[in-house]
């Protein structure tokens, strides 16, 4: 996928263009062994699991008649998750004779392939069976660890292979789900452009202008991805890829994710804690878009006020947080309130600082909103074509979905619509609605 950037850029920066090469369209995987040789690779090791199977075998005859060798390691269980205990079962699967890695699959496949490639020094390939997260560029795996969903740095595909024979077959919660994690970006970009007016956080317009224009691309697609058409798929899975590729250029997930993947995260930690339901990670972001998008609209009828603030910050019982959150998502809260002892959020002086700008910037603020917000007709048109409404009262009744809200400021260092709500003091008062 080429993609060119000022050098350098309007805002300032370099950025580092990663070096992915893309094979996308019908009949993409024919050409998996000519790009092992012109790499000077040899070997490849495949990892694959039960679902994704056949299309690892379609892969190792195309090497067996290649006249490549290969060795293979495909999981056994249908319910893989991306934890230690797949993680260290891929490890002592590995052959060390192969010089690369080419996971057959998606999602948790692909987190866990490019953390093997990471490890062990070797090149990486993805073969996509599914259009259905954006994780295939981007040089981070999503982790469940010791109970908490961490992004650990790994490494950017070498080569991702979107073949749409391939993808057009996958089940149709995955394209609804590839389709909603794009629609995440309505937030993540809007969100970004806030954290930049209040926080100072460095601001890309031509990464954000990138991200818009794939977003907007799937969204015109959004019939013909349910209706299985290979240009609506192929659409979709490279606005996917960009979505990854943004995040490299950035140097940071805020092209990609804002406050959405933040209940999607907490989704993932209760069903790590106590077994509560889960759904796709693009299923949950859909689902958290249209939540975040109608707060957004709540929050653009507010009439901040400095006293009100300041009273309710100074009010605010971090102990008692403190266990609410182990309340809300178990063992996992202890990373959360770790990571405060290093941030600062809620101490008094910060606070204060980012007030006085907020107050000042306000105006500014609601016109990012406006600006980055589509219309209310728009999304819910989409998310009832996914059939998503439906999905949200299975993730969380209203009194914990209103929880989960108030947590997704503490899940990472990133300045979301939460902080920004628990800056001006009316994050408890504002409704939580289900879409």
């Amino acid at each position: 996928m080429d993609i060119r950037l000022p050098s350098p850029c309007t805002c300032g920066k370099t950025h580092p263009v990663p070096r992915i090469e893309l094979l996308s369209g019908r009949g993409a995987i024919e050409a998996l062994p000519e790009k092992i040789r012109l790499r000077g690779l040899s070997r490849p090791f495949l990892v694959y699991d039960v679902h994704t199977a056949p299309y690892a075998d379609a892969v190792k005859s195309l090497l067996s008649r290649a006249g490549i060798a290969f060795s293979a390691y495909g999981f056994p269980e249908a319910g893989l998750a991306p934890d230690e205990r797949a993680a260290g079962s891929l490890a002592m699967h590995f052959d060390p004779r192969s010089d690369l890695v080419i996971a057959v699959g998606s999602g948790v496949l692909n987190d866990l392939g490019k953390l093997l490639a990471h490890l062990s020094g070797r090149s990486y390939f993805i073969v996509a069976t599914a259009p259905s997260m954006d994780g295939f560029a981007s040089a981070t795996s999503s982790m469940d660890r010791d109970g908490l969903k961490v992004s650990l740095p790994t490494r950017a595909a070498d080569l991702i292979a979107g073949d749409t024979a391939i993808l057009r077959e996958a089940p149709e919660i995955m394209l609804k789900a590839g389709l909603g994690d794009m629609l995440a970006k309505y937030i993540s970009i809007l969100e970004w452009r806030i954290s930049n007016l209040v926080t100072g956080e460095s601001y890309c317009e031509e990464i954000a202008s990138l991200v818009r224009a794939a977003l907007e691309k799937c969204v015109s697609q959004t019939d013909g991805l349910l209706a299985r058409e290979d240009a609506a798929v192929e659409a979709v899975f490279e606005g996917l890829v960009l979505g990854g590729m943004a995040m490299t250029l950035a140097g940071a997930s805020r092209p990609a994710s804002g406050v959405e993947h933040y209940f999607s995260h907490l989704f993932d930690m209760r069903r790590l804690a106590f077994g509560t339901h889960q759904e796709l990670h693009g299923v949950q972001c859909a689902a958290a878009t249209g939540i975040a998008a109608g707060l957004y609209r709540r929050t653009l009828l507010l009439k901040p006020d400095r006293e009100r603030a300041l009273a309710y910050v100074r009010r605010f019982d971090r102990d008692e947080w403190n266990r609410r959150l182990r309340r809300l998502v178990g063992p996992g809260a202890e990373a959360m309130i770790a990571l405060e002892e290093k941030e600062g959020k809620y101490d008094l002086a910060k606070h204060e600082k980012r007030l006085d700008v907020i107050l000042a910037h306000w105006d500014g603020v609601t016109r990012i909103i406006r600006e980055e917000l589509p219309s209310k007709e728009k999304l819910d048109g989409i998310l009832k074509k996914l059939s998503l409404p439906e999905s949200v009262g299975a993730l969380a009744d209203p009194g914990t979905l209103r929880e989960i809200f108030f947590a997704t400021k503490d899940v990472r260092d990133k300045y979301v619509l939460s902080r920004l709500l628990w800056d001006l003091g009316e994050l408890e008062e504002i409704e939580v609605g289900a879409l």
